[in-house]
């Protein structure tokens, strides 16, 4: 299997969330990706590769060009607003009978438009973690166009909570999305995203919810008692050209793996059904049950039996990182999902 990483990720750090009462070290870090490197090596997963830079004219199919600018100039601007030191954090957000129609010169602004909640700040390496990701993705696209039948995008900053013009739940942009859009641009008829990630990916969903050519199936905790709350219910189901072709399939906490592998047996099944030609894995192993952020019980073992379902979905298919914050397992439990897949 070939795995794109970059190492521009490193200077997205520093950054503190609200837990509970307190403010504390945010689970989404650069030490992430150093263990899931280690732990890929030690089951000699080791064609790793640098992404090729791409324009942002792929970026730019999916998410609001205000958007992108902001992302890219948002600390510079927060910086000369506030000072260099800290983080760029709304101060609030563009809610309902507020404009949504950002001050391009006010970075408060800016924020309260394009962000959605307290886990999305900017820091002064933010921008170039958020771009190589981006390039992560793409150049993995690029891969599988090129005749491979799977890769990882090992993708830091995740991406699945990002729509077209808002960021939130550590994510910017959509890396799955616009590898998504890619391969359509590129001549892959229809496309399926599988989300396995805890949280439900509410940036993909929104971004391709009125479309036909992309099937989006998410498994994930209970939107009435997980984040991001406000979406990923059973009953939405697309809309227009998409009905049909958006399949939640939302679990309670403490589901465990004969729980999950029903779910995960029925999106398989929807999979098959809509035939596509390319799947794109939102791979996040936060459904474990030691996770900080979660709310299942998934075993270590358990992450073997879900990458060989997704190895019996028999497609090509594109991997690309997204949560997964108990450090300890972290490594081992991508490895297993990677490893059930390549056994299949």
């Amino acid at each position: 299997m070939k795995i794109i990483y970059s190492q521009d990720h490193v200077g997205h750090a520093g950054i503190k969330e609200l837990r509970g009462q307190d403010w504390v070290g945010m689970a989404e870090n650069p030490e992430r990706m150093q263990i899931i490197l280690a732990a890929l090596a030690g089951r000699d997963l080791t064609d790793v590769h640098p992404p090729a830079p791409h324009d942002t004219g792929a970026i730019l199919r999916v998410h609001d060009a205000g958007f992108v600018r902001f992302l890219e100039h948002g600390y510079p601007m927060w910086a000369a607003r506030h000072g260099a030191d800290g983080a760029a954090f709304a101060r609030t957000f563009g809610m309902r009978g507020m404009a949504q129609t950002p001050d391009e010169t006010s970075i408060d602004a800016l924020l309260a438009a394009y962000t959605f909640d307290i886990f999305s700040p900017l820091v002064a390496g933010s921008w170039k973690a958020i771009r190589s990701a981006a390039d992560v993705a793409l150049s993995g696209a690029v891969a599988m166009q090129e005749g491979a039948t799977s890769v990882l995008s090992l993708c830091r900053p995740p991406g699945h909570h990002a729509s077209q013009d808002l960021a939130g739940g550590y994510c910017y942009l959509n890396n799955a999305a616009i590898a998504a859009q890619f391969y359509r641009d590129h001549g892959v008829g229809r496309v399926a995203i599988l989300d396995v990630d805890y949280h439900h990916g509410n940036g993909t969903q929104r971004i391709f919810y009125d479309r036909g050519d992309v099937l989006f199936v998410s498994l994930h905790g209970r939107p009435e008692e997980e984040y991001p709350f406000l979406l990923g219910f059973a009953h939405e189901t697309g809309a227009g050209a998409g009905e049909g072709c958006n399949v939640n399939l939302p679990m309670p906490k403490g589901t465990n793996m004969a729980g999950y592998g029903v779910a995960l047996d029925t999106a398989v099944q929807r999979i098959r059904a809509y035939a596509p030609d390319m799947l794109v894995v939102s791979l996040g192993v936060d459904t474990f049950e030691g996770d900080p952020v979660g709310g299942f019980v998934l075993q270590t073992d358990d992450f073997l039996k879900v990458g060989q379902a997704i190895g019996r979905i028999g497609l090509p298919t594109h991997f690309v990182m997204e949560g997964g914050y108990a450090l300890d397992a972290l490594g081992v439990n991508v490895a297993n999902i990677l490893a059930g897949y390549l056994e299949t």
